[in-house]
């Protein structure tokens, strides 16, 4: 069986399909988070950017333990590096997309800087 680009990704969109409005939600409060964030002068802070990484990591390792359980496997179906790979490459996303999802609320989070 051949697999191309297109076909995998009609198929992501099929899955995620009932999920876009919620999608697309969390997209809008996160840009309005962000906006106030840049406002505020906080984006850049150490601390906000050591809290989305933080929060970020305890994702990607949250997801590298659960994510065979969504897929009804388990760890003694991993068969092969390429199956370990793939596990750690979407857990390792899913910590990234965390990560940069609460970073504009982490700054937030932050006090003002004096000017």
């Amino acid at each position: 069986m051949a697999f191309s680009i297109t076909g995998i990704l009609s198929v992501l969109f099929e899955v995620i399909r009932p999920l876009l409005p919620l999608l697309l939600a969390v997209a809008v409060i996160d840009v309005i988070f962000l906006v106030l964030a840049l406002r505020r002068g906080t984006l850049v802070t150490s601390g906000a950017i050591r809290l989305a990484v933080g929060l970020g990591g305890i994702a990607a390792v949250v997801t590298f333990f659960f994510a065979p359980a969504l897929t009804r496997s388990s760890f003694s179906n991993l068969s092969g590096a390429l199956d370990y790979l793939s596990l750690i490459g979407g857990a390792l996303g899913m910590g990234v997309l965390f990560a940069f999802l609460t970073w504009p609320p982490a700054a937030l989070l932050q006090r003002s800087q004096a000017i």
